[in-house]
């Protein structure tokens, strides 16, 4: 529903960079090899990535009732995502995270109410805002 997406971007997405930062070194070390990232660089990546490709894909929707698009493959896609980002610096990175968290309300906030009808729409919103954020959740310290 859109209040659960926006509650997400507003609040557990809003301090996630804070909250991976208050973690000991040793417990944000052991958080990223569960979460498969040698970094946090890489891991924000990731995240930003999935975002800009959900965003992109419900714009053309929204625009375009024949849009089509493909399902990236998962792990390609991330590749992809790290290599893009590896010259960014870590704030410039987060500065970048911010902006596209903040479109995305943008975006949700925008939406027309039939929008959420869509399964298209809504399983993007779920597994961007919802599911990614269970997946990639900081522990709490």
């Amino acid at each position: 529903s859109r209040f659960l997406v926006l509650d997400m971007l507003e609040n557990d997405w809003a301090t996630y960079i804070e909250d991976f930062q208050r973690l000991d070194p040793e417990k944000q070390k052991e958080f990223l090899s569960k979460q498969g990232f040698t970094n946090f660089h890489d891991l924000l990546a990731h995240i930003i990535g999935w975002w800009e490709e959900g965003a992109r894909i419900i714009n053309g929707i929204l625009n375009s009732p024949s849009f089509t698009w493909q399902d990236p493959e998962v792990d390609p896609f991330n590749l992809e995502l790290t290599q893009k980002y590896s010259v960014w610096s870590d704030d410039d990175l987060f500065k970048h995270y911010e902006s596209v968290r903040l479109a995305l309300i943008d975006l949700v906030e925008r939406l027309p109410e039939d929008a959420f009808l869509s399964r298209d729409i809504e399983s993007w919103l779920a597994e961007d805002v919802v599911h990614h954020y269970d997946e990639h959740a900081i522990p709490v310290s």
